[in-house]
């Protein structure tokens, strides 16, 4: 299964929860007497009920009742093939997200470690020219290879201030060069060689909202290699 595959069952996967939860709110509707999935249709002398719609409740719950057995053969999938990654890329492991963006420590903003208006560049052969932070972010938005689209609450990423939507444009010793032709899913490659050096410490820098952040995030040793507890999509 590619990349563009799991994606589609992972939306596949929160179309049917959403579904799921529109059905279960019309069940719950005062017109519906909140009947949900297991009230009565019938009154006390067993004759069908006259103060609800029984038809449009039947329909709501058999839908509710195949889009669950939908949902978990979606769910099936997408575990196989988030176990597929795991094996063949121990050192990234890739966690769903259900707490939304959620917010960790905070990143370090570049601009609060510099002096005055400019900063030198980063780590490019414009390192030791003086750059405008405007400058700076335009440069960082052009080499951005990844985007955080998934985060663990209170891994080593969520702690280290890394957030979703964030733009990698830097991962520890990875980062794009002028004279390579690296895709952008080359670069994720390179991190899953990067990552397996086991490194202490990595440096993350981000492009989040027009300025440049960067995250240290010290990742946690466990018996499929280390874990940062995040997810990353090329760009």
């Amino acid at each position: 299964m590619d990349l563009n595959k799991f994606r589609e069952l992972v939306k596949r996967r929160e179309d049917i929860e959403n579904e799921i939860n529109e059905n279960l709110n019309f069940l719950k509707k005062p017109e519906n007497k909140n009947i949900g999935m297991d009230g009565k249709l019938v009154d006390a002398e067993g004759f069908p009920r006259n103060d609800i719609d029984i038809y449009s409740i039947r329909v709501a719950r058999n839908k509710i009742i195949c889009l669950k057995n939908d949902y978990l053969d979606v769910n099936k999938e997408i575990e196989e093939y988030l176990h597929t990654v795991h094996n063949s890329q121990p050192a990234i492991r890739v966690e769903r997200n259900r707490m939304g963006n959620v917010n960790g420590n905070t990143a370090t903003l570049i601009s609060d470690v510099t002096n005055g208006n400019h900063i030198h560049g980063l780590d490019t052969k414009q390192e030791q020219t003086e750059l405008t932070i405007e400058e700076l972010v335009e440069m960082a938005k052009r080499n951005v290879f990844a985007e955080v689209d998934e985060i663990v609450e209170n891994s080593p990423s969520h702690k280290a201030g890394l957030r979703v939507n964030d733009h990698i444009f830097q991962f520890g010793d990875v980062k794009k060069e002028e004279k390579d032709n690296n895709t952008n899913v080359d670069m994720l490659k390179l991190i899953s060689n990067f990552m397996k050096n086991n490194p202490s410490k990595i440096e993350i820098k981000i492009v989040r909202e027009n300025k440049i952040y960067v995250c240290n995030i010290f990742p946690e040793k466990t018996s499929n290699g280390l874990y940062i507890g995040c997810h990353l999509t090329p760009t």
